[in-house]
Parts: C-alpha cells; sequence; structure tokens
C-alpha cells in the first residue's frame, strides 16, 4: 500500500477533513457526549467538551504519520463536523485496513454515512491501494450493517460472543469490500480496468450513482479505435453512468420463481420427432430407371473407350 494520510475528501453534500482543536464543541454536542451514539461503541460518552478537547489535541498529534486515516465527517450546510469515520487498524502483509464510523443521531437516516462510507472506500481502494477494507459491528445494531451493505460491503458472517462494547458481550458481523485478484495484478484485463475507474457516489435522491472517470472513457475509446472530442467524451460517460445506474436498479429486484412474459422470438419448437417407415424407398425410384445394376442406376459412359 501507498500510505498517503488523512487526505481531504469531498462528497456532493460533505467534506471529509482532518480534526482540528476547533472541532471540540461540535464533537462534544453532536456525538461524543451522546449516550444514544455511544451505546455500541467501546468506550462512555465523554463528559465534558474538556474531554473532547483532549481527545482532538492527540488526534492532531497523530496526523504526523502517513498511516493515520481519520476524518471529520463535515456536512456543508452547516460547516461542522457531524461524526466521524477512521480506519481502525491496518495489515500490511493482507493489504488490509479494518474502518470504523459514527454520526449524530440527529443526522441518522440521510444518507450522510453511507455518503462518507462510500468516498473514504473509493480512496482506500483507489488511491492508497488497499485489497481488503472491513469493519465489525454489533449485530444488534442492524443500521451499521444495512450502511456497508449499501456501499458494496458484503457481509462475511458473525462471531459469536465475540465482542464487547457498552451493552455488554454482544455478537459481531462481520462485513468487507475486496478488490477482485486480477485488479491487483500488473496487467488487469479490460473488464477489470475499466470497473477499477468507476466508482460511486451519493446523488441528491440519497442513492449512490455510477460516475466514470476520464482515464476508462479514454480506455474505451481505444478500444473501440474512436477519436473522441471533450463534448462527445463527456457525453459518453454519463450514458455510460446512467446505463450503470439503470443496470444496478434491475439487479435490485428480485425476480426468483418469475418467468419472462415476453420473448424477442416466438417460442416455437422447430424440431419434430424422426418418422420412421418402412424402407428406404429405393425400389419406387428404381421402377423408372431405364437402366439398372445391383440395386442402383446404371450410367452409361460418357468417354468413349
Amino acid at each position: 500500500m501507498k500510505h498517503l494520510g488523512t487526505q481531504m475528501l469531498a462528497t456532493e453534500r460533505l467534506t471529509l477533513r482532518r480534526f482540528t482543536a476547533e472541532d471540540a464543541e461540535s464533537m462534544f454536542y453532536n456525538w461524543s457526549g451522546d449516550p444514544e451514539v455511544t451505546k455500541y461503541l467501546t468506550w462512555e460518552p465523554q463528559e465534558s467538551v474538556e474531554t473532547t478537547a483532549a481527545f482532538l489535541e492527540k488526534w492532531e498529534k497523530e496526523y504526523e504519520r502517513d498511516e493515520t486515516y481519520r476524518w471529520a465527517i463535515e456536512l456543508n450546510d452547516i460547516e461542522q463536523p457531524i461524526g466521524a469515520i477512521e480506519v481502525a487498524s491496518i495489515q500490511e502483509k493482507t493489504n488490509s485496513m479494518e474502518i470504523d464510523f459514527r454520526v449524530g443521531k440527529e443526522y441518522w437516516h440521510h444518507g450522510y454515512t453511507s455518503e462518507a462510507l462510500a468516498e473514504v472506500l473509493r480512496f482506500l481502494m483507489g488511491e492508497v491501494g488497499a485489497g481488503r477494507v472491513w469493519a465489525k459491528y454489533d449485530v444488534q445494531n442492524s443500521n451499521a450493517g444495512k450502511v456497508m451493505e449499501k456501499c458494496g460491503m458484503q457481509r462475511e458472517g458473525i462471531l459469536k460472543r465475540a465482542g464487547w462494547n457498552n451493552t455488554g458481550i454482544v455478537d459481531l458481523g462481520i462485513s468487507a469490500k475486496v478488490v477482485s485478484a486480477a485488479v491487483m495484478t500488473e496487467d488487469p484485463e479490460p473488464e477489470e480496468e475499466i470497473s477499477n475507474h468507476v466508482t460511486k457516489v451519493m446523488g441528491e435522491d440519497g442513492k449512490l450513482r455510477n460516475v466514470i472517470s476520464d482515464e476508462t472513457m479514454e480506455y474505451v475509446g481505444i478500444l473501440a479505435k474512436l477519436e473522441l472530442s471533450p463534448e462527445e467524451a463527456e457525453a459518453a460517460k454519463k450514458d455510460m453512468a446512467d446505463m450503470l445506474d439503470y443496470i444496478d436498479q434491475l439487479n435490485e429486484l428480485d425476480t426468483t420463481g418469475i418467468e419472462p412474459m415476453s420473448h424477442v422470438f416466438p417460442v416455437n419448437n422447430v424440431f419434430r420427432e424422426d418418422v420412421v417407415t418402412n424402407g428406404d424407398g429405393s425400389e419406387a425410384t428404381l421402377a423408372n430407371a431405364p437402366v439398372k445394376k445391383d440395386g442402383g442406376f446404371k450410367v452409361p459412359k460418357t468417354i468413349g473407350d
């Protein structure tokens, strides 16, 4: 992995940035001092703004290390942090990162958490080079699992009585997003090369949208032997993104047991069973032959001796 540290990231509604000492009051009142937000965390609600400020002082020093990834989730409309998202642990040998996040309860169910998580996943896997980003969560906190699933993290299983938080001993769900082995190679296949440059961002309607990178559009142009003007490339990027969005919608439909209502061509069996008859009809055929020999036609010579 190529560690880049906590870089500023931006989405449609959020700015993901480093924490500063000035964030103490917003952090305390938005989530760190709220027992409802810290219910499924391993640390107690902080007692005061001063306690939060002490945490931030420590965090600011940790930003000196490129291996530190901790973002304040700032809502652009109010220009203050409403939550946090961070890398809790790093395994260099497996290119693996564990991620953690939390958002103030006033901002739940608005899509802010999944919007932040989707952007951080893009950064960690697309720029830092993480091959696996995973997270653990209390299975009673089902909303956390839904956020991960929305961002493409797949649930891998449950560890029974393997965790502890402010509610006691709990079962832990494990979810992860993994880069395929082919994408991690130096010479990926064309399809994988393209998928590695397609990211998702949160739209105004709270749904994830596909975004095609300039590199992908250039690569598609090379494959199709097309020379696109900047205007044509932008139009093609939008068309490709719209198609992928529509495919995502179709993939969400449960079509189990549903037969197609129509077909492009009529569904008819053009084959028939073999009809067996007696004989091959050779006798009737040879009946009109002018000359026959040994059950076949005798053809006169066309070239003389």
